[in-house]
């Protein structure tokens, strides 16, 4: 049973409760004094009017007012003149001739006084201004968020961690009309220069007491917006409702159907969303357009691989980034492409070039374009971080070139999985298919011609072959790590070979497997009593536990809850609510251990992907 959704009924007066554990009992008061309570600030609402501050230089600047909402289960932070308050960010965007790119960005403001307004629903537990309290909100105007002395710079704050320096830096300065605040140049908002376009603005709010808990991943919210009049007497409206916890890149797809979104979560870092265009423009020809968003990832990334297939042509190679200013020290130069025989890759400097180089950092996002003769399928790219840290890169499965071209030989990139037509009975090219053997750099997905069905896991250590098809071969698959062929990369003796975390610590070796077992049983004092059995393979001689609780069995990230537990190391866990009638609770288990990658699996969802789930402190 492992890390699937378990949900238990009871019957309490003629009424069915579903139930399932769940942490302790929240939000009874503001403090944040209960294991597993935490703030979770979103933006309810982006509103107006729209400040328009002048125009300078072919650039105007903006602020909009922004509503915060606290729907978590302890108080946040809001204590002006330190760091333990929120900062603001806000960004536009415009979708034009299909393209969707980000056109100003704003210094950040900073919280100092929170409210208690009711917007988001609920009863808010009013405070005395140094906290937001649980389901309050808090309202910033268009002019308190473009109030120049309260705007920071943005490359000082880690999203991820959500710690600034306070003071930031040249806080208290002011300058012209549009120092610091939200900037878009002329030509972007023109309405004879932008026939059809649509435009979005974004809110983003990163909080350090939030970013703990790990409730960052729904802070933006975006609002449509309206671009009429002409250059130096722009009136700039908001259109529609805020659409909350969504990035203004979302509101992309939800115009246009076809684009393909992909939210990527990478280990120890953020999120970052991609989304992926392509027209055909006939003629054989296709157009391909991609914008990756950084919504809090602090290492940022500074490489962006599309594989491409070697017989193919690519033209009109393009990138798009958004422009920094007002002093901060991020170098505005564009990313170098370049076109080789497999794939399309762009690249900013790295990090030890230049530690202002012009990565993709949080709360930014940047375009990627090509033309090429072969039409779409659904393959990896690659994202290469730009900070150092682990891992150093991270795939995102989304559009693609395809790689199969018929014409009877079987090429590089070619299979017999992608380009049967080519490649079976010919063995060329790929190596793949139709020798009858099934050799190394093969496997039973790509060439099931030769090797056969996938196995459940890997089978046999010395071979080459990726039998259970999951990107790791012989000493470096768990399933080896006590294979004698394996001995030989044991360097500290704990039995354990290549797989070791850390092979120097007979204490660290691999990341735990996924638990099993899991039951539920009511009980009259605790309540609902939540156990499992440990992982066949625990990844550590030493090894604690965490479970997850949501109300949603498709989000185990943002509207989750870590159970507290009386002994982490126990494998059980207890909780003494019930949800609402007619409502339910779901929850999952897993072992951690203190590897980089300790955290174990949560089994597979209802789609037979792996279940994203938040990590607990």
């Amino acid at each position: 049973m492992g890390g699937r959704d378990l949900r238990r009924s009871w019957r309490f007066a003629g009424f069915l409760v579903l139930a399932v554990a769940v942490a302790p009992v929240f939000a009874q008061n503001n403090e944040c004094d209960v294991a597993g309570e935490a703030p979770d600030l979103i933006v309810g609402d982006l509103y107006g009017p729209v400040s328009r501050y002048g125009e300078i230089g072919g650039i105007t600047a903006f602020s909009v007012g922004t509503y915060s909402c606290n729907p978590g289960t302890c108080w946040a932070n809001w204590i002006a003149g330190t760091n333990d308050h929120p900062v603001i960010a806000q960004n536009m965007f415009r979708l034009k001739n299909g393209r969707f790119e980000q056109i100003g960005m704003s210094w950040l403001k900073h919280g100092f006084t929170a409210l208690n307004n009711t917007i988001c629903g609920g009863t808010c537990m009013t405070t005395d201004g140094t906290h937001l309290g649980v389901n309050c909100s808090d309202p910033y105007s268009a002019s308190l968020n473009g109030s120049q002395t309260r705007l920071g710079p943005r490359f000082e704050v880690n999203p991820t961690t959500g710690v600034f320096p306070y003071p930031a830096t040249n806080q208290g300065n002011t300058g012209n009309a549009i120092y610091k605040r939200l900037q878009v140049h002329n030509v972007d908002l023109d309405p004879t220069l932008n026939v059809g376009a649509q435009y979005f603005v974004e809110g983003h709010y990163i909080a350090k007491d939030e970013a703990a808990s790990k409730n960052l991943h729904n802070n933006a919210s975006y609002r449509t917006a309206n671009v009429t009049g002409t250059p130096g007497n722009f009136n700039f409206t908001l259109s529609g409702s805020t659409v909350r916890q969504k990035l203004a890149i979302e509101g992309w797809q939800t115009v246009d159907p076809t684009v393909v979104l992909t939210s990527i979560y990478v280990e120890n870092d953020g999120r970052y969303v991609l989304g992926v265009k392509v027209t055909d423009l006939g003629g054989g020809t296709w157009h391909y357009d991609y914008a990756l968003h950084n919504m809090n990832g602090h290492r940022a990334v500074g490489t962006f691989t599309v594989p491409i297939p070697s017989w193919a042509t690519v033209t009109n190679v393009g990138f798009h980034d958004v422009d920094y200013h007002s002093g901060e020290p991020i170098v505005g130069t564009d990313w170098a492409p370049t076109v080789g025989s497999s794939a399309v890759t762009w690249a900013s400097e790295t990090f030890a070039q230049n530690a202002n180089a012009n990565s993709l950092r949080w709360g930014s996002l940047y375009n990627f374009r090509f033309d090429i003769n072969s039409p779409p399928t659904t393959e990896l790219v690659a994202l290469g971080m730009w900070r150092s840290g682990t891992p150093a890169s991270q795939t995102a499965s989304t559009l693609v070139p395809h790689p199969c071209n018929n014409n009877g030989f079987c090429e590089v990139g070619e299979n017999c999985n992608n380009c049967a037509s080519d490649c079976v009975g010919q063995g060329g090219g790929s190596g793949c298919c139709g020798n009858g053997t099934c050799e190394p750099g093969e496997n039973p997905c790509r060439c099931a011609a030769d090797c056969g069905s996938q196995m459940p896991q890997e089978t046999f250590c010395d071979n080459g072959v990726d039998e259970d098809c999951d990107g790791t071969t012989d000493c470096v698959d768990t399933n080896c790590c006590i294979d004698a062929a394996c001995s030989g990369f044991d360097a500290d003796g704990d039995g354990y070979a290549a797989c070791d975390c850390d092979d120097t610590n007979f204490e660290l070796w691999a990341t735990p497997d996924e638990v099993k077992d899991v039951v539920i049983r009511k009980d009259s004092v605790e309540g609902a009593v939540l156990s499992w059995q440990p992982p066949a393979h625990p990844g550590a001689v030493f090894f604690t536990y965490e479970a997850i609780r949501s109300a949603d069995p498709a989000d185990l990230v943002a509207p989750a809850a870590c159970l507290a537990f009386a002994d982490p190391a126990v494998p059980e866990c207890t909780d003494a609510s019930d949800p609402a009638l007619g409502t339910a609770y779901f929850y999952v288990a897993r072992a951690k251990n203190a590897c980089p990658r300790g955290e174990g699996d949560l089994g597979v969802g209802s789609d037979g992907l792996p279940r994203e789930g938040r990590s607990c402190p």
